[in-house]
């Protein structure tokens, strides 16, 4: 009898411990709104989420590498394709040097665009709610609300087709 009480007892607070373990789940599964961020933008300011333009429909959180092929792919595209993202302001985030993301933004155009956000995010803020696995990682929201993600980079056409509702 005691041997059955021991193991139950047991099982129990096993259950218990496995109950309480935290999880790696990305905020961002749970909570849909945009991040709370700040980060220094490649024009010397520092920059929050309530300073995000309110004229845009979308927000498209871009995390990247500057030395990453494909985020230089992806910031290649958007620039090639930035006529049909004039209701979407992006907000480009990287943890890198300053040096290296002014460069990456200077090459693709990044800086002359008014819909564009670059900068060094070197509290971690952004990958922190978003956790992604790998560059470039891609999140837009309509209005504040998450609509999509993409772990390993966008396609234009699919960003496209998400602002066209389509």
């Amino acid at each position: 009898m005691k041997y059955i009480l021991t193991s139950l007892l047991s099982l129990l607070f096993i259950s218990n411990l496995i109950a309480q373990a935290p999880t790696n789940d990305a905020p961002y599964l749970t909570d849909k709104r945009s991040p709370n961020f700040s980060i220094m933008s490649i024009k010397g300011k520092e920059v929050t989420q309530k300073q995000l333009p309110a004229n845009y429909k979308y927000t498209c959180f871009i995390i990247f590498g500057p030395d990453c092929s494909h985020c230089q792919t992806e910031a290649a595209e958007i620039d090639k394709n930035i006529a049909k993202f004039k209701n979407v302001f992006f907000v480009w985030a990287s943890y890198r040097e300053m040096a290296d993301i002014k460069t990456f933004a200077t090459k693709y155009n990044l800086d002359k665009h008014v819909n564009m956000l670059v900068g060094r995010d070197a509290s971690f803020t952004i990958p922190s709610f978003f956790r992604p696995k790998m560059t470039p990682f891609v999140a837009i929201y309509k209005n504040g609300t998450l609509l999509k993600v993409y772990e390993q980079g966008a396609k234009v056409s699919e960003l496209v087709d998400i602002i066209e509702g389509k």
